[in-house]
């Protein structure tokens, strides 16, 4: 009851948010356990599904390397994919349509959870990275349904906040039956927070098990967008966030003066922020032939193909950085900068192997840039390197299969479900 009052108190603070973000969209009525007719269907129809709750787009890309398994070896049971943001569910309907019932992950209210888990009647409820939504698992638990936490992190702010919380937290850690962490560090942080300790294991990092490849038609319509001509390089600054975007465009001019043959690629992380970086270069008095803007979904992973270097957006200001290992993977020199706490494991991995530079700040960014783009030999050692991370850290996907086998095969399809409540 506590919980919510101050859930509710909450999302009437945050209700300006959803109005003025561009967050009230034409589905989120789904959040209040309100599906039309088709839906709510194939919900019902799903008993004893697999219900995976993936936040936005960086744990639905997670689910490509993992629904696939999962449907070859359990055929016979229904997928359910949760997301929460609108970006994330127009990725979770663009790669999964055909493989999974599709919604929008329910407000964390217990009368709104009890009738959603009531439809949908799972038989495991995944969550991955730290998905933690207190009423929604005590209803899972009250049913006796397992819940697995996979790809878990605890980043250093999260772990502040979990902390202040850890009385009330303990008891909702408890009625999660698995955990799978990433890193010896979130094992000893969830075990701090009052994960049992028996059921915390580490299976390692998903995103290294990511399956990247460039698209075909988008490396088509990039090569015709850049028109890059010979000699010419290409710096991409992937998922960048407000106020980086101008450091990353002062390194970018100063670049120029040493190497006029340099072009600039800057991915916004949120595309919706095209036209404000596009304001940001008009002002330093850059052509669009020189800095290239990327405002569409799915073609970043073709951009990095293209380029001669990489910075990774979000480290520069307090965001906490982004994945590297897309860019890794195609062999590229990586650098990124001095906040990378959401990667934090991640990040030390590169830098231990060689595989990334780090700077910490606008000048150190220029300087390293400037080192690359003048020794192609070290540029393409720093590349060798950083592939050899991504691929020597994959595996975290089967592991984490492992665990979800082991809970759907010794339980079958949960009894005790009544029929779904009008919602």
């Amino acid at each position: 009851m506590l919980y919510d009052i101050g859930f509710a108190i909450f999302s009437l603070f945050y209700l300006p948010a959803l109005i003025f973000g561009g967050k009230l969209h034409g589905d989120f009525a789904e959040r209040f356990g309100r599906y039309g007719e088709d839906k709510r269907k194939a919900l019902a129809e799903a008993k004893g599904a697999i219900w995976i709750q993936a936040v936005s787009v960086g744990e639905v890309a997670l689910c490509r390397g993992l629904i696939p398994k999962l449907k070859s070896a359990f055929p016979a049971r229904r997928i359910v994919l949760s997301t929460i943001t609108k970006t994330g569910n127009d990725l979770a309907k663009r790669l999964f349509s055909e493989d999974a019932v599709i919604i929008y992950f329910p407000l964390d209210f217990s009368s709104i959870v009890k009738k959603v888990v009531a439809l949908i009647t799972p038989g495991i409820y995944i969550m991955i990275e730290t998905e933690i939504w207190p009423n929604l698992l005590k209803e899972i638990a009250r049913n006796k349904v397992p819940s697995i936490l996979i790809n878990g992190r605890i980043s250093d702010r999260s772990f502040g906040k979990y902390g202040m919380a850890k009385p009330f937290l303990k008891d909702t850690l408890k009625k999660i039956s698995q955990f799978c962490m990433q890193s010896d560090l979130d094992a000893e942080r969830i075990i701090y927070l009052g994960a049992p300790i028996k059921r915390v294991r580490v299976t390692g990092n998903m995103k290294f098990d990511i399956d990247i490849k460039a698209d075909s038609k988008a490396m088509e319509t990039l090569r015709e967008t850049l028109s890059l001509k010979a000699g010419e390089e290409l710096f991409v600054a992937g998922s960048t966030h407000r106020a980086e975007e101008r450091m990353v465009i002062e390194s970018f001019k100063e670049l120029l003066k040493d190497f006029p043959k340099i072009r600039l690629l800057i991915a916004p992380r949120h595309i919706e922020r095209g036209h404000e970086v596009r304001q940001e270069v008009k002002r330093a008095g850059l052509a669009p032939s020189q800095v290239f803007i990327l405002d569409r979904i799915g073609y970043l992973a073709s951009a990095y193909s293209f380029a001669t270097l990489v910075f990774i957006g979000g480290s520069l200001v307090k965001h906490g950085g982004q994945n590297p290992i897309e860019p890794a993977a195609f062999e590229k020199a990586v650098i990124f900068g001095p906040h990378m706490f959401n990667f934090k494991s991640v990040a030390r991995v590169f830098l231990d192997c060689d595989g990334a530079i780090q700077v910490s700040d606008k000048e150190g960014l220029v300087r390293a840039a400037a080192l690359l783009l003048k020794d192609s030999r070290r540029r393409a050692e720093l590349g060798r390197n950083a592939k050899r991370v991504a691929l020597e850290n994959r595996g975290a996907t089967e592991k984490n299969l492992e665990e979800v086998s082991a809970s759907l095969r010794g339980c079958p399809e949960p009894p005790g479900f009544g029929a779904p409540e009008a919602i």
